[in-house]
């Protein structure tokens, strides 16, 4: 199995990273998502420099699709989706708390990921983790964050902050953790909410 690029942009420190699933590399934090737009670029061309790659030397990208932050997401997404049609790569995606869940618990056990989604909600998924594989026990949706939690009280707990790059990688080695996208063009990650520009320019028509 190749090298793919990995990129969450759904969290406040977005992350990039270049691997296989056995060996993911680390990940490249970015300082502030305010930047995203400036730095993506240079990150990923900085990473494929590292290992005198060229991004049609690439296997593919996977990209973490939401839900999270609209224009993080909306960034990256667009940034994976142009990089894969001039280079003619697949592109791949899962959601930023599978990887968070895979990056808190390695990979054992069973995991509640949540994040905060603001206005007193949270986005929260439940899974469960098995050699090669992973279930979803609860999809990732937006639910109050006083709503009661899903799961035994046992569970290992993951948040934005462990949201990772080098996890979504690692998710391509495991059986239904990662989706090839069919049509990238014309596809949308779960944002979750909108931002607050978008929804009013949306409700103008």
């Amino acid at each position: 199995m190749g090298l793919f690029l990995a990129l969450d942009t759904a969290t406040d420190t977005p992350s990039l990273a270049l691997g296989s699933p056995d060996d993911p590399g680390p990940d490249l934090r970015l300082a502030d998502r305010h930047q995203l737009s400036r730095e993506i670029e240079s990150a990923t061309t900085s990473l494929l420099a590292g290992r005198a790659l060229r991004p049609g030397d690439l296997a593919g990208l996977i990209v973490a699709d939401g839900p999270g932050s609209f224009t993080g997401l909306r960034i990256g997404v667009a940034f994976a989706k142009g990089l894969c049609r001039a280079a003619g790569l697949p592109l791949a995606a899962a959601p930023s708390l599978l990887d968070a869940a895979l990056a808190a618990s390695g990979g054992r056990g069973t995991v509640l990921v949540e994040y905060d989604a603001l206005r007193g909600d949270v986005y929260r998924a439940l899974y469960r983790f098995e050699p090669g594989a992973v279930e979803v026990v609860v999809p990732p949706q937006r639910v109050p964050a006083l709503a009661p939690l899903p799961g035994p009280p046992s569970v290992t707990r993951a948040a934005a902050r462990h949201a990772s790059a080098a996890a979504l990688i690692r998710l391509r080695g495991l059986e239904g953790a990662v989706v090839t996208v069919a049509a990238p063009d014309a596809w949308e990650p779960v944002y979750g909410r909108l931002a607050e520009a978008e929804a009013r320019h949306r409700a103008r028509g």
